[in-house]
């Protein structure tokens, strides 16, 4: 099969014609992109057989922690094992896959591990491995992987992806000073990488300096504006930080112009809100029928069973909206 190399010199599979569409996928997964679903969902439109764009699709399905998407990536696995033939890393993803749905996500990454190892300028690899190990909450497995590759990415096109990456690491490892450089050099490299300048927001959060936070993400909402709801998040380190400060309305007000703009019942943004309302409610501030809405949606996803960290925030959602009779059945 004819190959193309990505963006970043790897050798992949996708048609020739497909390779910027391609290309804006990975770019996108590595910025968090709002446009990464339909790039991705173009490449597959006219390459049902792109196995590589198959496993993507399926990875990034179970990331979601919704229990309709389990079957949406079933049938990915599926489409990805009779695919087009596929280079001996596109096909360590398509297993990797095939280890996460057969409940195995440890297998999975280390699957991805081994293939970064061999390829390690792979910042498709990278990034994927970075997402799983966060959602299975391992810092450290993080850090590590990262710092593997630092050496094979000093004139990378991507590197400021890394080291946001790296920085994030740094920081849930307790390494602060060297998490806040880090993730300044990265934003530097990498303006767009809303990742990498959250872990410096993590950074302040984590020592107390609430004003030289705001004053870091004050003027860099370009940063997270092209986000998927990875920027309600952003905006919600913003309203820790006026929390932190006693601002409370000002928190609020994030709240409800940019945390909770979209009423979704993602997982993210609704651990977003939830967790600020608690907050804000044990800084006894009245925060009205904002738990309403949360607990409304939290209800209907309680029983998903996908993830230990979305239950808890589900659950925390009842627990504000007073729903005794879904706590119970939970």
């Amino acid at each position: 099969m004819p190959m193309s190399d990505d963006l970043y010199g790897v050798p992949t599979s996708v048609p020739a014609h497909l390779i910027g569409d391609w290309n804006r996928v990975i770019l996108g997964i590595l910025s968090h992109a709002a446009s990464t679903g339909p790039d991705l969902n173009r490449v597959l439109t006219e390459a049902p057989d792109f196995a590589l764009g198959q496993a993507i699709r399926g990875l990034s399905c179970l990331l979601l922690g919704r229990a309709e998407m389990l079957e949406v990536a079933r049938q990915a696995h599926a489409l990805a094992l009779v695919g087009a033939p596929a280079t001996m890393r596109e096909i360590a993803f398509v297993h990797a896959l095939g280890d996460w749905l057969s409940g195995r996500p440890t297998r999975a990454v280390a699957r991805l591990e081994i293939a970064l190892s061999l390829t390690p300028r792979d910042a498709l690899a990278m990034k994927m491995i970075q997402a799983i190990h966060f959602l299975m909450g391992r810092p450290h497995a993080m850090r590590a992987s990262v710092e593997g590759v630092l050496d094979a990415w000093t004139d990378h096109p991507a590197r400021g992806y890394l080291l946001g990456c790296h920085a994030f690491a740094l920081e849930e490892t307790g390494e602060y000073a060297r998490a806040e450089r880090t993730g300044r050099q990265g934003v530097e490299l990498a303006p767009d990488d809303a990742w990498g300048l959250h872990a410096v927001a993590h950074v302040f959060d984590m020592t107390g300096r609430a004003r030289a936070g705001l004053e870091w993400l004050s003027g860099r909402e370009a940063s997270w504006a092209h986000c998927n709801n990875f920027r309600f998040h952003v905006w919600w380190h913003r309203a820790l930080m006026h929390l932190d400060l006693r601002e409370y309305d000002r928190a609020l007000a994030l709240y409800d112009a940019d945390i909770r703009a979209e009423k979704t019942d993602d997982y993210r943004d609704i651990s977003n809100g939830a967790s600020l309302l608690a907050r804000l409610e044990l800084e006894g501030v009245r925060v009205g029928d904002r738990w309403e809405e949360l607990a409304d949606l939290s209800e209907r996803r309680a029983t998903d069973g996908c993830l230990a960290f979305a239950d808890l925030h589900y659950m925390l959602a009842l627990c504000g909206g007073a729903r005794e009779k879904a706590r119970r059945r939970r």
